[in-house]
């Protein structure tokens, strides 16, 4: 926020104490993110005191955060007309820059406010953010490390620099600045809130609920928090307990469009359809670029079996972020039951372009190939996934599989085995390393395993073909 700065002016200091008492509530509004009350009250305080800089960038960032960029510029000018060397000025047209997306713009302002005002903290922490968002994270560093030279003990500079840290996947470094913001100032609502997301991301539920948990005792209508609270607890199964949760935050901010996604998650989740489809759709209402409220509603067609439509609603999910993998997924899976197995493919390899570890796209392309008889290209991804999975019996046994069709029997032959030793009463292993011991010419090893196969599995169709292999053999004809 920006200080409180006017010329001398005749109406004295009771209607200056008035003045600066609206002038609080603005700041205290924006710190809460209520920018449309702080943009009446710096509005207020502006046509008192016209000739406030201060005021006039104050009022740039509430309307900024209201979306209101054209007049928030307007009141930045202005800004600059009364003072032109003022670099909170600067500050403020570099904040609207960046909530534009212009990041470049916005990084040479805070460039030419710290030309001005060297340590300026407001600057430094901005122009280190805006390299942040811009995955230019040494840079960020670099400046954060300058700012916390100068400023060791402030909780913002301390808590973007764990957000660096976690970026470039110093986990430990990260967590250890996250725990210094706190320990500065442990009443710091939203430092709690970002320690919850990193525990989150890094799979500690457990210290997550309790960061979260903690930041909602400090501000009990943080929506951020309670939206992440309740998506802690539906990852934990309590289903029931997230719903309550995220609630609280629609109670708050009925129009939190992200919050309204996820509940409609969790009714996914509890097999609550309609329920889902009512909070998902609302969220698209408000927020119609939500690209995971589009896959989620996706999910919802393809559950009532509606493939067509929900390979529609994954497409335009796609259509506004393509780099989501899982999204990928689950159109490959309406594509195939719509019968197209090109279409599927394609997504899957797309998938698998942003997550090589994504198990389940792996798994279906290698399934696909299969079945289209590309045994190469099968094997090749039933192999990656034994790399990552050595125990996945069901992948070691589709690897036999494309190794028979192949005529690569002894190879065939090892991995159906490395699924018998894992699994003795796996239904079709038996029987296929039986018929490729039959291939490589020992018959009397094969009869073994169709006995094993008929007698642990007598009801598996591919037990069938055991039996006819066995009488075959009996009779001499191998």
């Amino acid at each position: 926020m920006f200080g409180f700065r006017k010329r001398r002016t005749q109406e004295g200091g009771a209607l200056s104490r008035e003045v600066r008492a609206v002038f609080r509530r603005g700041v205290e509004a924006l710190a809460a993110g209520e920018c449309r009350q702080a943009v009446q009250c710096f509005r207020e305080v502006v046509e008192a005191v016209p000739d406030s800089p201060g005021a006039l960038c104050n009022l740039a960032v509430a309307l900024s955060g209201a979306g209101e960029s054209d007049q928030a510029r307007r009141a930045v000018e202005r800004a600059l007309e009364i003072e032109p060397h003022f670099p909170e000025a600067l500050v403020a047209l570099g904040g609207i820059y960046s909530r534009e997306g212009k990041i470049d713009h916005a990084v040479c302002q805070y460039r030419k406010a710290l030309r001005m005002r060297p340590d300026y903290l407001e600057a430094l922490f901005e122009l280190a953010r805006s390299y942040l968002l811009a995955g230019e994270y040494e840079e960020a560093h670099a400046w954060l490390g300058r700012a916390l030279r100068r400023y060791p003990d402030d909780p913002r500079l301390h808590r973007l620099i764990a957000n660096v840290y976690q970026k470039i996947g110093r986990v430990e470094a990260a967590e250890r600045s996250y725990r210094r913001t706190i320990a500065i100032d442990d009443t710091d609502f939203v430092a709690h809130y970002d320690f919850g997301c990193f525990q989150m991301a890094t799979g500690d539920l457990g210290g997550a609920e309790e960061s979260f948990r903690r930041s909602i005792s400090l501000k009990g209508d943080y929506a951020h928090a309670l939206n992440n609270l309740s998506l802690v607890l539906h990852y934990q199964g309590r289903h029931h307990e997230a719903v309550a949760e995220i609630e609280k935050a629609l109670r708050h901010y009925p129009d939190y469009a992200e919050a309204r996604n996820n509940l409609g998650k969790i009714y996914y989740h509890l097999e609550r359809l309609d329920e889902a489809e009512r909070e998902i759709r609302e969220a698209i209402s408000l927020n119609d670029t939500l690209a995971g409220a589009w896959h989620n509603l996706a999910k919802i067609f393809f559950c009532r079996g509606e493939a067509a439509e929900a390979a529609m609603a994954c497409e335009k999910s796609l259509e506004m972020e393509p780099a989501r993998p899982e999204a990928l997924h689950d159109l490959a899976m309406m594509y195939m039951a719509l019968q197209r197995e090109r279409d599927a493919a394609e997504a899957l390899v797309k998938a698998l372009a942003y997550d090589p570890g994504l198990a389940a796209a792996r798994r279906k392309l290698a399934e696909i190939h299969l079945e289209a008889g590309d045994m190469e290209s099968a094997c090749e991804h039933f192999a990656i996934i034994l790399e990552a999975e050595p125990d996945d019996s069901a992948a070691r046994y589709n690897l036999g599989a494309s190794l028979y069709r192949m005529a690569r029997y002894e190879q065939a032959l090892d991995a159906f085995r490395a699924v018998l030793e894992a699994e003795p009463d796996h239904p079709y292993a038996a029987t296929s390393a039986g018929l490729c011991l039959e291939l490589i010419g020992r018959p009397d090893e094969a009869r073994s395993l169709y006995l094993q196969a008929i007698e642990r599995s007598p009801d598996e169709e591919w037990t069938d073909k055991a039996r006819e292999r066995l009488r075959h053999i009996d009779r001499g004809l191998c």
